[in-house]
């Protein structure tokens, strides 16, 4: 675990947290996948770590990068399953906050935090990917109303949002024209697919489809012209932490794969005496501790008001490969035990897989981390 301590109060709420996820995990796993997904965000809600990163003045905690890191990599040791909902949540407000004009940010914030359910963050489409610049979802301005059309893929939180924070196209092409805007569920003519994610245990994910929803115009986030730049913010102050999701839960897959290796004999030897499964595992703990590293620096970073963009793509490039690096070790290691359905092993490596994809691939990060040298 990193070195950097957290104050009290985030301290406390982080174990009163974890308590109740130690606590109430077994009932949880029992319900519905929707009430499951809900009932573990409500304990994340419980203790305010949905708006960990956003000002007391706005009704949040004020926590800095560096203690949300920390918060993230704890809880994605034994609840890495349940953190897309939240760290989801979590992106949306940072784009909130973003945006210069205080009255609208405040107004937006209390909206957003008198809710128990978590935010939606609409991007991917079927034909933009990591190109944002093709998206074909439109918002048109007539009057003091904005009428949004379009489909968004992949979507974290489908169907179980209170608001859905959708990028879209105005009257402009490329970066230019794309603006953000925060569409309540409340909001007509919006549907819902739900898609079968198996590696995301916890999470709902499925499309959301918006045909000719109509939004005030006071639901438009930032300048027009403005959601580009808005969205490349986000995803940058996302990165660190989908990076410390992926070092918690690497760290859970490698010590499963150490507790095995010293206690499974073959040969009459335990498996750790074998130079060819200690030497592999000696790498991995060191990756995870320069994993560990990155991110805090990115973080730091943040904090600190210093470029940081290229650190936090280094982060999550970093911790997604070691993530998934580690678990296909431990899949190879644990031989059959990996591969049935209960497996924790099989549960981390499909997982990493998805990580993989969470705020950019991998040959998106290393595009953003050559663009800066």
């Amino acid at each position: 675990m990193s070195n950097i301590s957290l104050p009290q109060n985030l301290n406390k709420l982080l174990q009163e947290c974890i308590q109740l996820l130690d606590s109430q995990s077994s009932v949880i796993n029992n319900l519905s996948t929707t009430e499951r997904v809900l009932a573990y965000y409500s304990i994340y809600c419980k203790n305010k770590l949905h708006v960990l990163l956003v000002p007391e003045e706005y009704g949040g905690l004020s926590g800095s990068f560096s203690h949300a890191g920390i918060i993230v990599e704890t809880l994605a040791y034994n609840y890495y399953n349940t953190l897309p909902t939240l760290l989801t949540t979590i992106h949306c407000y940072e784009l909130i906050k973003s945006f210069a004009d205080n009255n609208k940010k405040k107004w937006l914030l209390n909206a957003v935090n008198n809710t128990p359910k978590p935010l939606a963050f609409c991007l991917t489409e079927e034909h933009a990917g990591s190109d944002i610049t093709s998206i074909q979802t439109t918002a048109i301005k007539n009057d003091n109303k904005i009428i949004i059309n379009g489909k968004k893929v992949i979507v974290i939180n489908s169907g179980i949002a209170s608001f859905y924070l959708v990028i879209a196209q105005s009257s402009k092409k490329g970066r230019a024209g794309l603006n953000a805007f925060l569409i309540p569920e409340t909001a007509d003519n919006i549907s819902f697919e739900k898609l079968e994610v198996s590696s995301f245990l916890h999470s709902v994910i499925g499309t959301v489809t918006f045909n000719n929803v109509t939004i005030d115009t006071q639901y438009q986030i930032g300048d027009e012209g403005s959601g580009y730049f808005l969205l490349t913010e986000m995803l940058d102050k996302g990165r660190p932490l989908v990076a410390a999701c992926c070092v918690g839960a690497a760290q859970h897959a490698l010590d499963i794969i150490i507790d095995h290796t010293k206690t499974r004999k073959q040969f009459s030897r335990y498996l750790y005496d074998f130079q060819g499964i200690s030497f592999p595992i000696a790498e991995f703990e060191t990756r995870l501790h320069a994993a560990r590293l990155l991110y805090n620096d990115a973080c730091e970073k943040i904090d600190n008001n210093e470029p940081f963009t290229k650190e936090a793509s280094m982060a999550k490039y970093y911790a997604s490969r070691l993530f998934i690096d580690i678990t296909n070790f431990g899949m190879d290691t644990l031989g059959y035990r990996s591969i049935i359905d209960a497996s924790e092993m099989k549960l981390l490596n499909d997982f990493a897989k998805t990580m993989m994809f969470i705020d950019g691939t991998e040959n998106v990060q290393k595009m953003i981390i050559a663009s800066l040298l």
